[in-house]
């Protein structure tokens, strides 16, 4: 009969190359990682972000087939998509750690994610903790200043103020005697308007809300301009800016005018997605000239005057005056946005509307 060989008879290994191997792997059950990736919900980043995540897990051992990508893929892009509906400044957060403490990278990562959401107003309730004052400038807009002079006796042209901050224009304007009636998102700048109009016995009126509300119920027929300075650089759709001018367009009398500032695209250039969602993240909202004129098409509106609102504000507000905040320029010129040496193909321009 044969007999079999007893594990003493068994030749041991001693190729090192197979051995090395062998701790490798034993290694690799003691190795635990776990961590964050925080990534900004922007939806046309998809792929960009799967190769980053894939990079990373085959820096860590961990070569993903064609069906873990597009399951990692699915993963993603359904996330993006559903934290950038909610808020363009939504984060996806993308957790890894090891499916089995026990065996470490030897039994595979799990990858979770979560979406982190902070609205508008919580953002800016935060200025005042970061950003020295004042948040947004010391002076009024030199373009609101001029079309105010125009308007005849103060207690007799009232005057909309959208968007109204902490007061930057709306007070100057009561000081004046105008009428002012102000809306505001963000409670923490609705409140300090409303103070310092009480504590100044101004003719001030501030209501807390946001304006594409349809709740929000504005006063019709009223106003000889109506203003919304750094405003729409918050929107997210030409929708909005067609409900906008429309509620802005009711307010105002006949003979009127409305003030906005908003980022246009220059001739020539088309924004992709990419650049229409970051102009989001960024708070620099673009429009095209064909968007603007869509928005308008219809309502008893007609452009005046569309200007450079660097250019504008540059030449006519005092020299102490400029630039208004130490962000300003960076922001009002594109780069925020496109952050390049060169011109960027957007700017910050007032449009000037009379209500027919």
């Amino acid at each position: 009969m044969p007999v079999s060989e007893s594990p003493q008879d068994i030749a041991p290994v001693t190729d090192t190359s197979r051995l090395k191997l062998a701790l490798q792997e034993k290694l690799k059950r003691g190795i635990n990682i776990n961590g964050e990736f925080h990534l900004p919900c922007v939806p046309s980043m998809l792929d960009d972000y799967l190769k980053l995540l894939s990079d990373f897990l085959k820096l860590v051992g961990q070569n993903l087939g064609n069906p873990e990508t597009e399951n990692l893929k699915t993963l993603l892009g359904n996330a993006l998509a559903a934290g950038f509906k909610q808020s363009p400044h939504a984060t996806l957060i993308v957790s890894y750690f090891p499916a089995n403490s026990q065996t470490g990278l030897s039994g595979g990562i799990t990858i979770d994610t979560k979406i982190q959401v902070q609205s508008m107003a919580d953002k800016y309730h935060s200025w005042p903790q970061i950003r020295p004052e004042p948040l947004f400038g010391s002076y009024p807009d030199a373009k609101v200043m001029e079309i105010v002079a125009e308007l005849g006796e103060p207690k007799q042209s009232p005057i909309l103020d959208v968007g109204a901050g902490p007061g930057r224009n709306s007070l100057p304007l009561a000081r004046l005697g105008h009428p002012v009636d102000a809306i505001e998102l963000t409670p923490i700048f609705a409140e300090k308007l409303s103070a310092t109009a009480t504590a100044e016995n101004l003719p001030v009126t501030v209501t807390q809300g946001d304006v594409l509300d349809p709740l929000l119920r504005m006063k019709t027929y009223r106003y000889k301009l109506a203003i919304a300075t750094e405003v729409l650089s918050h929107f997210r759709h030409p929708e909005q800016v067609r409900l906008f001018l429309g509620k802005m367009s009711d307010s105002v009398l006949s003979g009127g005018f409305i003030l906005f500032s908003t980022f246009l695209a220059v001739e020539g250039y088309e924004p992709d997605d990419m650049a229409k969602q970051m102009s989001e993240q960024s708070w620099s909202y673009l429009i095209t000239k064909q968007e603007l004129e869509t928005a308008i098409e219809g309502l008893p509106l007609e452009i005046i005057s569309n200007e450079s609102v660097i250019e504008y504000e540059q030449k006519h507000l005092p020299k102490a005056a400029w630039p208004p905040t130490t962000w300003f320029i960076s922001w009002a010129s594109g780069r925020d946005l496109f952050p390049i040496q060169e011109t960027p193909p957007i700017e910050l321009r007032w449009i000037l509307v009379k209500r027919f």
